[in-house]
């Protein structure tokens, strides 16, 4: 049986962005896991069924604990003798190619699931340019997670030969998981739980609340709209990061003040927001392609989303959703408004969505395709 070893930055990725795929997985190859160290570690090695080995490593660029991960990475990796690294995210793509190399894996795929340089200026894009190239350089083969990401690579970054992975995505979205199995009187106990009301109109996020994620304009299109209509509520579910990508000083006590703004930090389980959501908002700068939306979109959950790689994959005008400008709040807001006030469309939109995303993204569909390409690889 082939080895495989995936390395990814943070524990968060492996409980979230790729939970169940080690352990599908490792019904054909033998897998292990790196990635740094956290309290979540036992529970992800025992939930999928493999060993996670703790190295650490920083989502920053340093210097010196970049080299200790990389001594470390390559005693692993030397240890463990794989057949397969595959990394995605920009510090563990960087480190696991460069440490595979050196160790002579013979197989070394890198997944690039998004692009920070292209919301980057001066000096840093320049390095992450590098960064990225750098990992591309020393790897034998190139995933993405969506089309659109692909074709940005091609054209700013290498001219090697990137796969999409079935329709995109990373892992594939679990359409039997999200799905809306809750009554109209738990979704009703939910919304009381947090002070909203039954003919409120909840407008969700999922995601960081920073500043690439589109909170500015989130923020500043919310507090437009709460203007007009009484009845509406902004649900954010995710944590901030404030020493890398904060929001604006005046949106953070908007969130922390305003009673229609539900804030309710990271959550392992999202579903019983979604439950209660009517419209799902990822005005997000830049995406790989982002699971967030098709888990909305497959709890039948209409879909407003900034028109960028990725986003317009899953997001198709007046199908699943509305597209809008980029760091554009006026157009965030138009088309939530649209959405709110014409019911035909809202309605149109919900009623497709499901069938959507099952036939493009389910996740037993691409965890197939994916299994299929290692073997092809091989």
């Amino acid at each position: 049986m082939k080895k495989i070893i995936i390395i990814t930055t943070v524990p968060m990725s492996f409980a979230t962005l790729v939970r169940g795929q080690a352990k599908y997985l490792s019904n054909y190859f033998d897998v292990k896991l790196v990635t740094s160290y956290s309290k979540k570690n036992v529970e992800i090695s025992k939930y999928e069924g493999v060993d996670l080995k703790s190295i650490n490593m920083t989502r920053k660029i340093t210097i010196f604990k970049d080299l200790v991960a990389l001594y470390k990475l390559f005693k692993y990796i030397k240890k463990e003798n794989p057949d397969i690294v595959y990394t995605f995210t920009p510090k563990a793509g960087l480190l696991g190619m460069i440490t595979s190399f050196l160790a002579r894996v013979p197989i070394r795929i890198h997944n690039v699931v998004g692009m920070p340089l292209m919301e980057a200026n001066g000096a840093k894009k320049v390095l992450l340019t590098f960064i990225e190239k750098f990992t591309y350089m020393f790897s034998t083969k190139l995933l993405c997670n969506s089309f659109g990401l692909k074709e940005f690579i091609n054209k700013n970054l290498t001219s090697k030969d990137i796969k999409v992975v079935a329709q995109g995505s990373i892992n594939g979205v679990d359409t039997e998981f999200f799905k809306n199995t809750k009554t109209i009187q738990e979704q009703l106990n939910i919304r009381k739980k947090y002070n909203i009301q039954e003919n409120d109109f909840v407008i969700t996020f999922v995601g960081r609340i920073v500043k690439d994620k589109g909170i500015n304009e989130l923020i500043e299109s919310f507090m437009e709209l709460k203007n007009r209509y009484e009845k509406m509520k902004l649900l954010l579910v995710g944590d901030y990061e404030k020493e890398l990508n904060p929001i604006k000083k005046e949106n953070e006590y908007f969130i922390e003040t305003e009673e229609s703004i539900i804030s309710v930090g990271f959550q392992d389980d999202i579903r019983e927001f979604l439950s209660i959501t009517d419209l799902f908002v990822l005005p997000s700068y830049r995406e790989g392609l982002p699971n967030s939306l098709i888990e909305a979109g497959s709890f039948g959950i209409p879909l407003v989303a900034t028109n960028i790689n990725g986003c317009n994959e899953i997001v198709q005008s007046n199908e699943t959703g509305l597209l809008i400008g980029v760091k554009d709040a006026n157009s965030l807001t138009n088309a939530i408004d649209r959405l709110y006030s014409d019911n035909e469309l809202y309605n149109s939109i919900k009623n497709n969505l499901r069938a959507f995303m099952i036939k493009r993204y389910d996740q037993k569909y691409f965890l197939g395709e994916l299994r299929k390409e290692f073997e092809r690889i091989i």
